[in-house]
C-alpha cells in the first residue's frame, strides 16, 4: 500500500513493521519528515510499536507452550 493508505496492521509481517519503524525514525533524525506529516508518522509507528509488541507477546507464550510441553513429556519418551 502507499505511504499515505498503510496495510493494517493485521497483514503486515513484524520485519516489515520493523524496517517501516525504522524507516520513520531515519526520517524523523534526519528532519526529513515535512512538518505537515509528522503527526500521521508519529501515530503510524505507534501503531507498529504496538503490533510488534502483540507479535513478541504471543511469540513468547508459544514458546513457552512449547516448552511446557516438552517438560511434561514422559523421559522415557526421549528414547
Amino acid at each position: 500500500m502507499t505511504a499515505d493508505n498503510p496495510t493494517p496492521e493485521s497483514e503486515v509481517a513484524y520485519a516489515d513493521a520493523m524496517a517501516e519503524l525504522e524507516s520513520i525514525l531515519g526520517a524523523l533524525e534526519n528532519d526529513t519528515i515535512d512538518i505537515d506529516v509528522l503527526a500521521s508518522k508519529v501515530e503510524r509507528a505507534s501503531q507498529l510499536i504496538v503490533l510488534c509488541r502483540d507479535r513478541i507477546s504471543a511469540a513468547k507464550v508459544q514458546v513457552e507452550e512449547v516448552v511446557a510441553t516438552l517438560d511434561s513429556e514422559p523421559a522415557d519418551a526421549e528414547a
